[in-house]
């Protein structure tokens, strides 16, 4: 897997139904709170993403699950300038008093100090994403960026634009910034009032894709969200890792309101002569917590592996085993395999690598 940057930060992460296979889409934050004493030890190395950043120049950032640790949202500060929404692998540092700091590694320290300090922030965050920092990315994205106006805030959504390939336009950089905003309870109302939008039409005889294709028309709440949510589905551009982008909100059941699902990437490979695709999605919620899930298909039938960070959701998920093939008859493709399994979520991101990737689209 590309490594994730390494970024000085400080950090926390708790998706409250925002899965991602490896880290989650920045929702809004909420002031979080200082390390509890012991909680990470100082030297640990940590992966999460920034969710805000605070008043007093602190960020409050999610670090992932890790060895029997819960993820965890927490303030803290960094010796580089950060933006809501990115990624990163840091050295974890509370050994003074206050807000723990991230560190980051001397290598990329020394690649940063190479870029002119007019690059650094443009630098900082393409390394955090993995991304090359090649002459040519950078002046790639700083030209796109200073047309703009170079608000710091511009940067992150510029990125995911590049990353997939996608126009870099102030429209469509303000879409992302919109969707940015937003966490997986107001997701979820809009995605609501899209199916209602979408019932109602239909029993009027219209063709589902075709309303789609109307909504996403328009400066509305709902077609903005829509565009948005269409660039987040590009997948990305071959040698990217698609797991240190953002992955957009997913619509879940009316009746489960408590959770939000992301789908993290389709991928496409080949093994012994035939061609597979592969697609990763995360749901997490309060009750059950994080649970991740790759379905892979060769066109004709399809496996589904999920994965619970959990034992008690692992087990609850293999008594349920039955009701969930069940569940799926319905669906085009038969499912051949149902594999449950308690692992860490660092387990299925080395699962969604492999492969290019496959548009997945509203």
């Amino acid at each position: 897997m590309p490594p994730i940057s390494n970024l000085n930060v400080q950090i926390g992460p708790n998706q409250t139904g925002a899965g991602q296979v490896g880290t989650a889409p920045a929702q809004a934050a909420r002031p979080a709170p200082a390390s509890p004493p012991g909680a990470i030890p100082t030297g640990t190395v940590v992966e999460g993403q920034v969710l805000d950043r605070n008043a007093d120049g602190s960020y409050t950032v999610r670090i992932e699950a890790q060895g029997g640790r819960t993820a965890l949202n927490l303030s803290a500060r960094a010796t580089l300038p950060l933006i809501a929404g990115e990624h990163f692998r840091a050295v974890w540092d509370a050994s003074a008093d206050g807000i723990p700091v991230l560190r980051l590694y001397a290598e990329e320290l020394s690649l940063l100090s190479r870029v002119p300090a007019s690059d650094r922030e443009l630098a900082t965050v393409l390394l955090s994403r993995g991304l090359p920092l090649s002459d040519e990315v950078l002046s790639t994205i700083r030209e796109a960026w200073r047309r703009m106006g170079a608000s710091p805030r511009q940067l992150f959504p510029l990125i995911e634009l590049w990353a997939r390939g996608a126009p870099m336009t102030a429209e469509n950089v303000g879409l992302l910034s919109e969707y940015a905003a937003l966490d997986g309870p107001a997701a979820t109302v809009l995605w609501n009032r899209i199916r209602r939008e979408l019932r109602e039409r239909a029993r009027k005889g219209e063709n589902p894709v075709e309303i789609l294709r109307a909504m996403k028309e328009g400066e509305g709440e709902i077609a903005r969200f829509l565009r948005a949510h269409s660039l987040l589905m590009r997948s990305p551009q071959e040698e990217i890792n698609p797991l240190l982008l953002s992955a957009p909100f997913w619509p879940v059941p009316e009746d489960a309101q408590d959770l939000t699902a992301r789908v993290f990437v389709g991928r496409a490979r080949q093994a012994n002569g035939r061609r597979y695709w592969q697609v990763g999605f995360g749901v997490d919620g309060s009750g059950l917590g994080f649970i991740g899930g790759t379905v892979e298909s060769d066109g004709r039938a399809c496996n589904l592996n999920l994965h619970a960070e959990r034992t008690e959701t692992c087990e609850l998920l293999r008594q349920q085993r039955g009701s969930i093939r069940r569940e799926l008859e319905g669906t085009a493709l038969p499912v051949e395999y149902i594999g449950i399994s308690r692992t860490a979520v660092e387990g299925l991101r080395d699962q969604l690598l492999s492969g290019r990737g496959l548009d997945l689209t509203v």
